[in-house]
């Protein structure tokens, strides 16, 4: 049941981090037309009413620690969106792209220094493998650092400490209602970042806009962070971390089918070795898994 419910998270966060990646081709019309707080905020406020509206039998159900945590890992979130996206202002596509991959390289160290003991020789392999999968995906040109990659790393921090908090405080309270908390916390903080910079939250009647929205409220926030929130518990998270790099591949793949866009022998072999990371990061939890149940 363990290993089933594994495989089963596992392909649905994938399919999640599809919807991510997916995000950036309609996102890239839609703050053309609309800044990226204004879009944030409505996007995230969107996706929470979606599943308070699918969700709103659970509420009875709902208690001090469902909304300090939802808070709490709501800011986090924020706080990670934030800055990337102060960063990106800064910096170059691929160097944010690669930068924020490097999240599957802090989630071990941060785990390693809480558990006060080193990843194991498969988990270490995996890393290198993902690593150089994503500086093949991501990296086109000469990597040199500025101000905005700081911004980012900063940013993939938070997104560190957000994927390792999700396992920890999301096992014993609703999941659902925990979400709701989280993605508005993040629409409302997001929205008053865009009223202290822009002064105004932007609404437009622009369908690439609203197409952009409604995607990312729905597929890319209210079904990948519901799905992460029920099912990052059934894998390591480290391996979380894995899948999530394949965001820039995924994100390439829909940019040539939406966008035109080319398609590299880097970004093949960058998926591949990614996904030959997903596979090994596993290999020994496997097997304990399957002498417990057996």
């Amino acid at each position: 049941m363990t290993i089933e419910k594994s495989k089963l998270a596992t392909w649905m966060i994938l399919l999640g981090v599809l919807f991510w990646g997916a995000t950036f081709s309609f996102t890239k019309q839609a703050v053309g037309i609309v800044d990226v707080y204004s879009f944030l905020s409505i996007r995230f406020i969107i996706a929470s009413i979606l599943l308070a509206i699918i969700f709103a039998n659970k509420f009875k159900l709902y208690t001090k620690e469902i909304l300090w945590k939802g808070i709490l890992l709501g800011t986090i979130l924020s706080a990670g969106f934030i800055l990337q996206t102060t960063g990106i202002k800064y910096t170059t596509a691929s160097n944010a792209g690669f930068i924020t991959g490097l999240v599957v390289i802090l989630v071990p160290i941060i785990i390693s220094v809480i558990n006060k003991k080193l990843p194991k020789v498969n988990q270490i392999i995996a890393i290198v493998l993902a690593l150089g999968g994503l500086a093949l995906l991501t990296l086109k040109n000469k990597f040199s650092i500025n101000i905005g990659d700081v911004w980012v790393l900063l940013a993939t921090f938070a997104l560190a400490t957000h994927l390792i908090l999700i396992t920890k405080l999301v096992k014993n309270i609703n999941a659902s209602l925990f979400v709701i908390t989280q993605l508005f916390t993040v629409g409302i903080i997001t929205g008053i970042v865009g009223l202290i910079t822009n002064y105004r939250i932007t609404i437009s009647g622009d369908w690439n806009v609203w197409k952009a929205i409604l995607f990312c409220a729905i597929f890319a926030s209210a079904y990948m962070y519901t799905t992460q929130a029920y099912m990052q518990r059934y894998i390591t998270e480290l391996k979380t971390a894995i899948i999530f790099s394949f965001e820039p591949l995924f994100a390439v793949l829909v940019a040539y089918l939406y966008l035109n866009e080319q398609i590299t022998s880097h970004t093949l072999i960058g998926g591949l070795l990614i996904f030959i990371a997903m596979i090994i990061s596993e290999i020994k939890q496997r097997q304990t898994t399957m002498v417990v149940t057996n």
